[in-house]
């Protein structure tokens, strides 16, 4: 009997540890998103979780900073921030986002001979590779770019203005001939009240030193990374402001501007 009740303890330990396992490969094929971009269209820009929370979720990832402080640049998890003046700076476990999505990065595809003359040519070239365009897809291209156009924000006061607005003034940066690294994600149309439907990319230099939202880029004969990512977690917020938040309108035209 007892021989019996230690060899059920132990088949049940070994179920028990093997559920476990499969619960944490699982967690590499989940991106995790921290509210919505149309909350930040509407101007919630109030850090609410920390950046040390959002790297419990993912190693490569984008996102913003409270007060809408710089662009988001996580990579090899580690968090960084582009600031407006377009230097890029570390940023501490305790700094806060009101928004990111973040993944674990485990390439599935490789795109090489990726040749193209702006962002357009670049998201149609990817697009062409993909195996559905129903999925979340996560990018990382480490290389040489011929040109490199981003933008960051600088931090804002209250009353805060719609980000359609901020962005008209926004300062922007290129460079020439740049090592770096090109990352983000493409989410499917069906998600475009979550997030950007179709690619949001962020740039760093290979140096960590420069970078921000990529606006146009140009780059010759390069591989792209890509990790199919078929799951995905949703934090809303749970800020006053956004619970009373109307979100039901369409956000398409918001999102073109503040992209481009």
């Amino acid at each position: 009997m007892l021989a019996g009740m230690k060899c059920f303890c132990l088949s049940a330990l070994l179920l028990l540890a093997f559920a476990n396992g499969e619960a944490r490969a699982a967690d590499r094929e989940l991106l995790t998103q921290y509210s919505t971009i149309p909350a930040l269209l509407a101007g919630l820009y109030d850090g609410e979780w920390t950046c040390a929370e959002v790297l419990t979720s993912g190693d490569i990832g984008l996102g913003t900073f409270d007060q809408l402080d710089g662009e988001m640049i996580v990579l090899d998890g580690q968090c960084y921030r582009a600031r407006s003046d377009g230097r890029v700076v570390p940023v501490a476990g305790s700094e806060k986002t009101p928004f990111a999505c973040v993944t674990f990065f485990d390439a599935d595809l490789a795109v090489s001979n990726l040749t193209a003359g702006s962002i357009a040519g670049l998201a149609a070239a990817l697009d062409r590779q993909l195996p559905s365009a129903n999925l979340v897809y996560a990018l990382r291209l480490d290389g040489t770019f011929a040109y490199v156009k981003t933008r960051s924000v600088p931090r804002q006061t209250k009353p805060f203005r719609p980000l359609t607005e901020i962005v008209k003034t926004q300062p922007t940066f290129e460079w020439k001939n740049v090592r770096g690294t090109l990352l983000g994600f493409r989410f499917p149309i069906f998600a475009k009240e979550l997030n950007v439907a179709g690619w949001h990319l962020h740039f760093i230099t290979a140096d960590r030193q420069h970078g921000g939202h990529v606006l146009d880029l140009r780059l010759t004969n390069q591989t792209a990374q890509l990790d199919l990512t078929p799951a995905l977690q949703q934090n809303l917020s749970t800020h006053a402001a956004f619970l009373k938040l109307d979100l039901g309108g369409d956000s398409t035209e918001a999102i073109k501007k503040v992209e481009k």
